[in-house]
């Protein structure tokens, strides 16, 4: 379910003046990579950590465009890969990928001395699912949501409705039973067709987080969704986070 192979994959050399590359030690050793992308001027942004889908890095040229992206709206951007993927050590797990996510989290509250109320968790697909399980642990501005998952058993049985795949599943990545305790800002944007998420289990999942919240429903698909227009993009994540939080 991971793909780390695919991580691997459709890759491209990360351009130097844009990428900053890093190197993350976890709590057991293993290195992570990961990428920065940063406005020189000045240190008064939101930043936006980017956790990946599955069956990608920060090596994958889409991945590197999307990151681009939102940079380009103004914001800082920091990217990890998970262990196994791109050039990370280890073997994935569920847990595994959380503690990556509090590892990048980390690096930036506490070697960048970002602070939490600047910071916003983002990410795309099985990502989603990575970001909201950190946002139960850390304080943050908000969570950014590209296509989320509301659980893996139930992505799977959507996909192979003739197995028992619910009781199979070992891993859940289950944001629909931690939505309820999350109460931070969140934007989710759901591109349709999405083969993975039904429009219907989408906006359950949205209708769960308690916060202030904003739902997109646009084109795009499950690979592209909130990519797929970037003046829409712009437009709503600066109803919440202007690239320059406002002065104190």
């Amino acid at each position: 379910m991971f793909m780390t192979g695919q991580s691997r994959s459709y890759t491209q050399p990360l351009d130097p003046s844009i990428f900053k590359q890093r190197i993350l030690t976890d709590s057991s050793a293993r290195r992570l990579s990961a990428v920065m992308l940063t406005h020189d001027e000045d240190d008064d942004r939101y930043w936006i950590l980017f956790c990946v889908p599955a069956g990608a890095s920060t090596q994958v040229d889409r991945i590197q465009s999307q990151l681009k992206q939102l940079w380009s709206f103004g914001y800082d951007v920091f990217a990890f890969d998970y262990r196994g993927f791109g050039d990370s050590s280890g073997t994935p797990t569920e847990e595994g990928l959380y503690e990556d996510a509090a590892a990048a989290y980390a690096y930036l509250s506490r070697t960048q001395r970002v602070p939490p109320s600047r910071i916003i968790l983002a990410g795309r697909s099985l990502g989603s699912a990575v970001a909201v399980e950190l946002a139960t642990r850390v304080d943050s501005a908000g969570l950014l949501l590209f296509s989320p998952i509301d659980s893996l058993p139930s992505v799977a049985q959507r996909l192979y409705p003739w197995a028992p795949v619910r009781w199979l599943a070992r891993h859940r990545f289950d944001s629909a039973s931690k939505a309820r305790t999350i109460d931070v800002p969140v934007v989710m944007f759901y591109g349709w067709p999405d083969s993975y998420v039904r429009r219907t289990d989408a906006r359950a999942l949205f209708a769960d987080f308690r916060g202030p919240k904003l739902l997109i429903e646009t084109g795009g698909g499950h690979h592209f969704a909130g990519f797929f227009d970037h003046a829409e993009l712009y437009r709503n994540l600066k109803r919440f986070w202007p690239a320059r939080p406002p002065s104190r």
